[in-house]
């Protein structure tokens, strides 16, 4: 069993364990989902009702979670001329914490090579992260760009599912990352960790449909 796999296995037990006892309300579980699958600590597994309902603080700033997106999404990426250059700086901006700089710059980088989908992708996972994880109208038309370039693209599907798990339509989710799974080269470097996320997030599926009968029997 790799790292990712048990490493996501663990999560989700911790999870479950948290939702047979109720401690999560309302919108809150769709939160420690994506701390869980996205394997981010330390915002949303405390159980406080003070933590926010919403998924916005979650890819804020210069935290881990959204560090780990542009890497996931950099792993992704197929160019290998031009382009690259400005997929590079991007990410440092991003790592940043500057989405706005950084898609800016994506920007400049699409007036030179408009038909580059690395680039696309890139503008779409920005402008999804100065949305606070939502997925926005230009953001979801800079993915169907990318996946107009090339179809058999993995990161238009990927980050789709994640915008489905941040609105807590998990069943979605599933399905897009499966199809982003079916796109993965055999030695493909982000294949583990989605395969990872995936069975995490099979897994919390099961979980969330024992919570009413969890309730139903304390009642």
């Amino acid at each position: 069993m790799s790292g990712w796999v048990s490493l996501g296995l663990l999560a989700v037990l911790s999870l479950g364990a948290l939702l047979a006892i109720g401690r999560f309300k309302g919108g809150l579980w769709q939160i420690a989902a994506a701390a869980i699958l996205l394997g981010m600590t330390g915002y949303a597994l405390q159980g406080r009702p003070a933590v926010p309902a919403s998924p916005a603080k979650s890819l804020g700033g210069k935290e881990d979670a959204a560090v780990q997106l542009v890497e996931m999404r950099a792993d992704m990426d197929q160019s290998f001329g031009g382009a690259k250059r400005w997929l590079v700086t991007a990410d440092s901006f991003a790592k940043q914490g500057d989405y706005q700089l950084s898609a800016s710059y994506i920007q400049a980088g699409l007036r030179q090579n408009p038909n580059d989908p690395d680039l696309w992708s890139a503008l779409g996972l920005q402008l999804m992260l100065a949305s606070q994880g939502q997925m926005p109208p230009p953001a979801q038309l800079a993915f169907d760009k990318a996946r107009e370039i090339r179809p058999n693209y993995p990161a238009p599907y990927y980050f789709a599912g994640l915008s489905r798990l941040f609105d807590g339509d998990l069943n979605s989710a599933i399905l897009l990352w499966e199809k982003a799974l079916t796109l993965a080269t055999p030695k493909a470097k982000w294949k583990p960790r989605l395969e990872s996320q995936l069975q995490a997030a099979k897994a919390l599926q099961a979980q969330a449909l024992t919570v009413p009968q969890v309730d139903k029997a304390t009642n």
